[in-house]
């Protein structure tokens, strides 16, 4: 059982397509994963991951475009931006910044993210924001 519940929100066009084709390959996405589709990057906003953190996810990674591959133009490049500034009031507040992501994605790369997911999962947090085990052994 997974400890982990990872909220995916990501523009329809790139990884909604690759959601599709894992869902279509009967590979649908890990239980512990909640997907939000949104029509594209440039529509993700602060709030959007904020309320994700609030509604209890433990990480959330947010899938956009590559560059010049958005139909938008720039909406993966705002997407980014929107990332960088929730990161930054996550770490504010307390909330280490390594549990939300950003990863870029062509509506082909249906594996890629399903080890993007694995690999997000699994990860620990860097050293810095780890409990400090060694006051319990100076005692």
């Amino acid at each position: 059982m997974n400890d982990h519940r990872i909220v995916l929100m990501g523009c329809a066009q790139s990884a909604g397509a690759a959601i599709q084709e894992l869902q279509d390959r009967g590979q649908p996405l890990p239980d512990y994963v909640e997907w939000v589709r949104l029509p594209c990057g440039s529509s993700l906003d602060e709030l959007h991951i904020l309320r994700a953190f609030e509604s209890g996810a433990d990480r959330v990674m947010v899938l956009a475009c590559y560059d010049g591959a958005c139909r938008s133009v720039n909406g993966n490049r705002w997407a980014e931006k929107r990332v960088e500034a929730a990161r930054a009031i996550l770490e504010e507040v307390g909330i280490p910044g390594w549990r939300l992501a950003f990863q870029q994605v062509a509506p082909t790369m249906a594996a890629d993210v399903l080890q993007w997911i694995a690999d997000f999962e699994a990860a620990q947090p860097p050293a810095q924001d780890a409990p400090d085990q060694g006051a319990e052994n100076e005692a």
